[in-house]
């Protein structure tokens, strides 16, 4: 709304609101003007209270409404700022009403403030619980995997596939504690696209193994500049769910050419329902492929995204039924190929 038709608003919303004011100066004229008929006044003497009071009330009116105006100004100010405390020389000139105004919102800044406080020692005191639970909880998963060495061969593979399962969703946990504040949390620096992909495919080789699953990685040699950890934590979630929903055939990641900031993750999976593709980043959203799996919770794509956001990276997805997915990190940061 521009400056104009802002004013005219508010006259507008003036005039309806102080009708009134107008109603009981026309009440006064026509009191005026029936005293002075009884009277036998002549009309040349009320045509000169007329042209006397008129203009003393549009000065009055006037008034009226420029005071108004200011303190709409003023209200609308402070309702723009990002909290409710209010200066006090905001009202100094102020009546009554007005500075009611202030002290009721400066006792909802307070209560707003005290609520902040306690909700951000809530949330610190959770995070410090989870903290504590997930060392607490490493000792046994640790005891479980050198248990897992002295039981037979085809127990062991499960037993550690398992344990690893329960350290990931150990760690992602973890992740989604620290998303509120993950901006915190960052490091940037230059990174290589094919290191990270490698270490990454090498921490999941025992799943690629165990389901038969072919690695193709192809053209990948670009040198971006982010956070290692959390894009590290994105390339994991993307390639475990590729494992997770891909029968036969493989995965390939690699970079389109004249794209070296671009990294793309294809499968050979099951693929994604059209109807479930919108929404795969929501929070908490599994589709027909999560039903299906019933250790889906919905968080890992919604976290991707959320940090895939702060750190300035572009993620999509397309998929066909019974073909397969493929997911797209693009890293707008390019800096340079190796050559």
């Amino acid at each position: 709304m521009n400056k104009i038709t802002e004013i005219l608003v508010f006259i507008g919303r003036f005039l309806r609101e102080d009708w009134w004011f107008l109603l009981t100066y026309l009440v006064i004229l026509c009191l005026m003007g029936s005293t002075f008929f009884l009277y036998d006044v002549e009309v040349e003497v009320y045509t000169d209270v007329i042209l006397f009071t008129f203009p003393v009330f549009i000065v009055v009116l006037g008034y009226r409404g420029l005071r108004l105006w200011r303190k709409h100004r003023l209200l609308v100010n402070i309702r723009q700022q990002d909290w409710f405390h209010v200066a006090a020389e905001n009202f100094q000139k102020a009546g009554l009403l007005e500075q009611d105004y202030q002290a009721l919102l400066n006792k909802l800044g307070s209560q707003m403030d005290e609520l902040r406080d306690k909700h951000q020692t809530q949330e610190k005191e959770w995070r410090d619980y989870y903290a504590l639970w997930s060392h607490q909880i490493k000792t046994p998963l640790a005891t479980l995997n050198l248990l897992s060495e002295s039981t037979e061969a085809a127990v062991k593979k499960e037993m550690k596939e398992e344990i690893f399962k329960t350290q990931q969703y150990l760690d992602m946990m973890l992740q989604y504690l620290r998303l509120q504040s993950i901006h915190h949390d960052f490091r940037f620096e230059e990174i290589s696209l094919q290191a990270l992909v490698k270490q990454t495919i090498k921490k999941y080789a025992t799943f690629f193994i165990r389901k038969d699953l072919e690695v193709a990685l192809n053209h990948i040699n670009g040198m971006i500049i982010t956070d290692e950890k959390w894009l590290q934590f994105i390339l994991e979630q993307v390639i475990f769910n590729a494992i997770k929903y891909t029968k036969t055939g493989g995965i390939t990641v690699y970079s389109p050419k004249q794209q070296p900031d671009v990294l793309c993750i294809k499968d050979t999976g099951q693929g994604i329902l059209p109807e479930d593709l919108p929404r795969v980043f929501e929070r908490g959203y599994t589709g027909f492929n999560g039903r299906e799996n019933e250790a889906s919770s919905g968080l890992g794509l919604y976290m991707c995204k959320e940090i895939a956001n702060q750190l300035g990276i572009r993620l999509s997805i397309t998929s066909v039924i019974n073909e397969g997915t493929e997911v797209t990190i693009d890293a707008t940061q390019h800096v340079r190929v190796i050559d």
